[in-house]
């Protein structure tokens, strides 16, 4: 049974005659009794009942016209949703990203995207939260795509798009630490444990030996640069344009350590592909270069 057959019959039902449905389908009238013979074949009944050229349906092709109408309309409303979501492909785009991303790189991105003359219809719109809450939603279709911390899901496809080093942040005029020691003498902000970051820094510093015991912790780097500001100590943080507004000593990392880096990823769905204005933003972010970072003293 073909969606092809089911038309036919249709139509047939209709008009009641097999030659004036010929005319309507623009198809051969043999082609169109090939095709409703294979259908009551297929079904086992006779659909209508012939008296000359007038067909009638049949007992059974008045049932079978319920169901017919039935496919028929369910199929046009999957094709009219399909059409509406291509459309909505076009011209929006929705973005999961992580908080971080939208002090300098996100917002940079979209408004360097919207002003090219074939986006200035698209619509952007983004939800932030952390990357275990994201990826779900991505699973979903509920986002197009994610820019989000690293992720263990084998069902998502990662690609780094940003690195961003650690850096030391100091209160305005305390000594800048020169070892590691120095640093581990003094009261210590770091992330919240739940963060992303507080991960990478705690990784990394095991790597080497330290374990920093942290007397206030923070739920992102603004949070941190604002206590290291009013003196609360100090604090290991990504270098984002965002904290270059607080009242502190910007410094590097006591030996640095070149694996201090957070890392910010472009999250797919393995095996969805993007289609429409997702995927020449995926193409212009491929491209994108951000504004380069401020100096440190």
């Amino acid at each position: 049974m073909t969606l092809n057959q089911l038309t036919y019959f249709e139509k047939i039902a209709e008009l009641g005659n097999m030659g004036q449905a010929a005319n309507v389908l623009h198809i051969a009238q043999p082609s169109l009794s090939v095709a409703i013979a294979n259908l009551e074949k297929e079904l086992n009944v006779s659909l209508f009942n012939r008296s000359g050229h007038h067909l009638k349906l049949s007992a059974e092709g008045q049932q079978f016209l319920v169901h017919t109408k039935k496919i028929l309309s369910e199929v046009m409303e999957a094709q009219v949703h399909m059409q509406s979501l291509s459309s909505d492909q076009a011209t929006s785009i929705r973005i999961g990203c992580i908080s971080p991303v939208l002090f300098d790189y996100l917002p940079n991105a979209i408004h360097a995207f919207l002003a090219l003359p074939e986006n200035r219809h698209v619509k952007v719109d983004f939800v932030t939260d952390n990357t275990a809450v994201l990826i779900p939603k991505l699973h979903d279709g509920y986002f197009n795509f994610l820019i989000c911390s690293e992720s263990n899901d084998n069902a998502v496809v990662q690609t780094v798009l940003i690195e961003e080093p650690y850096m030391l942040l100091c209160p305005p005029d305390a000594p800048i630490p020169a070892t590691w020691e120095e640093l581990l003498k003094e009261d210590i902000i770091g992330f919240h444990v739940k963060a992303a970051a507080h991960h990478e820094i705690h990784t990394a510093l095991l790597q080497i030996g330290i374990r920093p015991d942290y007397l206030y912790r923070a739920p992102d780097e603004e949070s941190i640069a604002s206590l290291v500001s009013h003196g609360f100590g100090y604090g290991i943080v990504p270098l984002t344009d965002n904290i270059r507004h607080y009242n502190m000593q910007i410094a590097p990392l006591p030996d640095a350590n070149k694996k201090m880096v957070r890392k910010i990823y472009l999250t797919l769905e393995a095996n969805r592909p993007l289609v429409g204005a997702s995927r020449r933003f995926l193409r212009f972010l491929n491209d994108y270069k951000p504004k380069p970072k401020f100096q440190t003293a």
